[in-house]
């Protein structure tokens, strides 16, 4: 039925949104994205190291397609590798099947096969699909040859990390989401003071927030170093 996850979806995180992606060098994906749904393309294919936000696509879009009415089975592969490939069962019967982490399972001849029977018949129906994995599918490591055939045919983005100035754009439009003004040196700082992943800079702004509103101060350099230091 339309809107409906299917049962094996999970439950989508909330801030996952295009909105919350800070695109940066991977605007050509973001755009795509966007309008998938709508698209002429069967499928997506990122791919890219820890940190450039696949996860967060792949929920976003699903999010999108779920806004439209539309039908979405999203599978995270890194927590379901070990079950029976049948957990794919109806999967087709979506408008939209979003698999994150492929390179899990593509070395699996059951997997394999079970996936290429999907998305032919994703094609077969005009159904959509988006996939993540680390690397490009010339370098994917595939049970089957044909699997990797079915995934060059998808449109393909590599997505980039964010280089520093980048990523202090987005620390500081994060703290102004929130009413926080965060100074250039401040936002440098906990650049090169912090773990770079997203959910840790995303913490550190929280913790800062709290602080803030506690101490009813400004968010200056050595504000911040105490604070986080």
């Amino acid at each position: 039925m339309k809107g409906e996850q299917l049962a094996l979806s999970v439950q989508l995180r909330s801030t996952a949104s295009f909105d919350t992606y800070f695109a940066g060098p991977n605007e050509a994906a973001l755009a795509a994205l966007r309008e998938l749904h709508d698209s002429p393309i069967g499928g997506i294919y990122l791919f890219g190291p820890d940190g450039v936000g696949k996860s967060h696509l792949l929920l976003a879009t699903a999010r999108h397609f779920q806004q439209q009415g539309l039908r979405v089975a999203y599978l995270p592969l890194a927590n379901f590798a070990e079950r029976p490939v049948e957990l794919l069962d109806g999967a087709d019967e979506a408008d939209l099947l979003a698999l994150d982490d492929l390179d899990i399972v593509s070395a699996d001849r059951d997997w394999a096969y079970a996936l290429i029977r999907r998305f032919d018949k994703l094609r077969a129906n005009q159904r959509r699909w988006l996939v993540s994995a680390s690397h490009a599918t010339d370098r994917l490591d595939c049970a089957i040859p044909d699997l990797r055939t079915r995934l060059h045919q998808s449109a393909r983005f590599g997505l980039r990390a964010l280089d520093d100035a980048d990523r202090s754009r987005w620390l500081r439009e994060n703290a102004l989401a929130r009413g926080l003004e965060l100074p250039d040196e401040a936002a440098r700082w906990l650049i090169h003071h912090l773990p770079r992943d997203s959910a840790s800079l995303i913490a550190a702004l929280d913790t800062l927030d709290r602080a803030s509103l506690s101490a009813k101060r400004r968010l200056t350099l050595p504000f911040v170093q105490k604070t986080l230091g």
